[in-house]
């Protein structure tokens, strides 16, 4: 079975926040340390119900075990600053700025001396 986001997520959770033990412990009450070894390789798949149930008991935000969280490990410096600002937001103004860069996808181009310009310019 390939390795999944899921899979990929609960390997990033078993292995740097709390050791593979430590999380078989916590999620005792759904999987054991067999079947959460299995789950984290991609052995296993990790249906819905699986998913929010981590998600719940580790207090993680619904749906985090479905989004790519290793590509944060690989963030540039510019995109770490970027979700550092925005942290300090109200959810308000962070779905407003959503939709703000999500309007500007596909209309801006990155000049020679790697400034940005207008597409349409």
């Amino acid at each position: 079975m390939a390795r999944t986001t899921r899979s990929k997520n609960l390997d990033l959770i078993r292995w740097l926040n709390y050791g593979h033990e430590k999380t078989a412990g916590k999620l005792a009450g759904l999987t054991n340390a067999n079947y959460l070894s299995k789950m984290a390789t991609g052995d296993m798949a990790i249906g819905d119900h699986e998913a929010r149930e981590i998600e719940r008991i580790l207090t993680l935000p619904v749906g985090w075990m479905d989004r790519d969280n290793t590509a944060m490990l690989a963030m540039t410096p510019t995109e770490f600053e970027l979700y550092q600002l925005t942290k300090q937001f109200p959810d308000e103004t962070k779905v407003a700025l959503v939709g703000f860069l999500a309007s500007m996808k596909g209309q801006q181009t990155v000049g020679v001396a790697g400034s940005t310009r207008d597409s349409d310019a």
